[in-house]
């Protein structure tokens, strides 16, 4: 498959102008993995390859594929970002010490956080909504394409630790759910 350059040169336009960590991109046999400094998941060790342009290298090997519709957050352990109320001061709960009971959910990928639908509309949800375990808490934008994520479980948003348009990595804390007991 031919490479489209204005396509590469677009992509790495928008690579750029974003801060990320890790980025693979794949389109037929071509694959195109970015590193920068920064996290670095547990198995990056053998994902250290970098192909510069015209000369081969061994491909990184692949990283799971982006689940397609909303995705469904699961409790995860992640560094201690911190954590933004509505009121602009911080809540009680922190990612890293979750009270019994909470729900941590994280974010399914690397991408821009939106808390609303659109621009100028209320956000999806805020500290102290009640929610179904299949309410849509925001949205992940990964290249043009918005991924919802989901509660995961019933309860209670005790706290939201991003902003709008913030750039998300992954499984990093979005919101502390309390769960329906």
């Amino acid at each position: 498959m031919d490479v489209d350059l204005e396509e590469l040169a677009a992509i790495i336009e928008q690579l750029d102008k974003t801060e990320f960590t890790d980025f693979l991109y794949e389109k037929g046999s071509l694959r195109l993995h970015v590193r920068r400094g920064g996290y670095i998941p547990d198995n990056a060790a053998q994902h250290t390859a970098v192909a510069a342009a015209g000369t081969s290298a061994p491909p990184p090997a692949a990283l799971p594929a982006a689940p397609a519709g909303p995705i469904s957050a699961a409790p995860a352990v992640a560094p201690a970002p911190t954590a933004v109320a509505q009121n602009g001061h911080s809540p009680a709960v922190s990612p890293g010490s979750l009270p019994d009971g909470h729900l941590l959910v994280t974010a399914p990928m690397l991408g821009t956080y939106y808390g609303a639908p659109k621009p100028g509309e209320p956000a999806f949800v805020k500290v102290g909504d009640s929610v179904a375990a299949d309410a849509v808490l925001c949205i992940v934008e990964v290249m043009k394409l918005m991924n919802s994520v989901t509660a995961g479980a019933a309860g209670e948003v005790t706290a939201v630790f991003v902003k709008d348009g913030d750039l998300v990595e992954f499984e990093q804390p979005l919101f502390a759910i309390r769960t329906a007991s």
